[in-house]
């Protein structure tokens, strides 16, 4: 479905600007366009997930040619990635505690039949058969189904909604930390306490092409789930030393198009990622091969890197990076600030092997400005956009 480089992405914007006013507004919830059969979103979330196209990008190409009274609801969504890794940014503990639970969980259910036949679309459920099936071929799900088939998962299957949350990590394109493990708590009720999603038979027919069959039943009046913990807000240490007179950075997989968004300008730099350390999930081949790929066309395929000295490893990555240190005789290195999720592992690590090097985070200022909402729910955070939009 994807051929996983910067010119798709780039495509996929240009050929989608057009329909991000009225159209999309219309039409996002549909799985489908009726009138063409054609998608109705843009499918740009697996790159801009690891940011080959940022969000400010979309943003300010999207707001070039639709007004934000027009584009308002494709400007929300776009802002709902931001808004979602901003929220578990101050709270750091929700994932972890979501993996350990996980891990328990795989433990107890992994000979389970329920479990089983859920991920591999072997249910009564014909048409969530059909959606793990284009889940695991396609590595993505329109966001509306994905709504449906939590419900599902969690109030008619019964199943725990972390092996859910998992389930997608592993085989999305574009699964992210922070907006996969927060949907999922909530359609189950945990995110937005009391407020759970469910998923009817009536709504998943008008807005697909699906007609279940009378004698299927889902289960459209249970209740949320509780959970026994509250998380607080914490504050964000950036930890940031500005110094625009660095001469080598690294790219993680999380923040390809870092060094153009920002603006700075590198001497050496070194990307790729450590594939035996990116593992808190069990990733499937085709979201392995699509980060080698976007990494790859990052660097290939934009000219800004034409005459740049960079190099890309994903074997050996330790090693090849102490050689990279060695040969440009480098001291100091600046670190683009990442979310939660493997990268935070694979800094501590490179620092750990190199004490005698100074790294240095740099952040995006987009990011700093926006999570400062991001501490309450999505509609206090929503209030602020118009003044967001001014800081693009």
């Amino acid at each position: 479905m994807y051929q996983s480089n910067l010119m798709e992405a780039q495509k996929l914007l240009n050929d989608f600007l057009p329909k991000t006013g009225k159209y999309y507004s219309k039409k996002r919830n549909y799985t489908y366009d009726i009138d063409d059969n054609t998608n109705t979103t843009s499918l740009l979330s697996p790159y801009i997930r690891y940011r080959l196209i940022s969000e400010e990008e979309v943003l300010k190409k999207t707001l070039s040619i639709q007004p934000f009274l027009k584009s308002q609801k494709f400007i929300e969504e776009i802002y709902w990635r931001t808004y979602w890794k901003g929220w578990l940014e101050h709270r750091k503990e929700v994932y972890d505690d979501y993996l350990n639970e996980r891990d328990v969980l795989i433990k107890k259910y992994h000979i389970t039949n329920s479990y089983i036949k859920a991920i591999n679309g072997d249910t009564d459920l014909d048409f969530f058969n059909n959606w793990v099936n284009q889940l695991k071929t396609n590595g993505y799900l329109h966001n509306h189904v994905r709504m449906w088939f939590a419900s599902i998962w969690i109030f008619t299957l019964n199943l725990p909604w972390q092996l859910g949350a998992n389930f997608f990590m592993e085989n999305l394109l574009d699964g992210d930390p922070a907006s996969n493990t927060l949907s999922w708590k909530w359609v189950a009720g945990l995110q937005t306490k009391g407020k759970h999603y469910l998923a009817r038979k009536d709504n998943i027919s008008k807005f697909s092409n699906i007609n279940i069959k009378k004698e299927i039943e889902l289960n459209e009046n249970a209740n949320y789930l509780n959970e026994n913990k509250n998380y607080i807000a914490t504050d964000i240490n950036f930890k940031i030393i500005e110094n625009n007179n660095l001469e080598a950075i690294i790219i993680p997989s999380d923040e390809l198009n870092f060094i153009q968004s920002n603006k700075y300008e590198f001497k050496t730099i070194f990307s790729g990622v450590p594939i035996n350390d990116y593992n808190d999930h069990n990733f499937s081949a085709k979201v392995i091969t699509h980060l080698k790929r976007i990494i790859i066309s990052n660097f290939k395929d934009n000219e800004l890197y034409n005459d740049c000295n960079y190099v890309i490893h994903f074997d050996n990555y330790y090693k090849n990076f102490n050689n990279w240190i060695k040969k440009n005789k480098i001291k100091e290195i600046a670190l683009p600030y990442v979310t939660k999720g493997n990268w935070n592992k694979i800094y501590k690590k490179l620092m750990l092997n190199n004490p005698s090097i100074n790294f240095v985070y740099l952040h995006r200022k987009y990011d700093k400005y926006a999570w400062q909402f991001s501490k309450k729910g999505f509609f206090n955070f929503k209030k602020h956009i118009p003044k967001l939009i001014t800081r693009l």
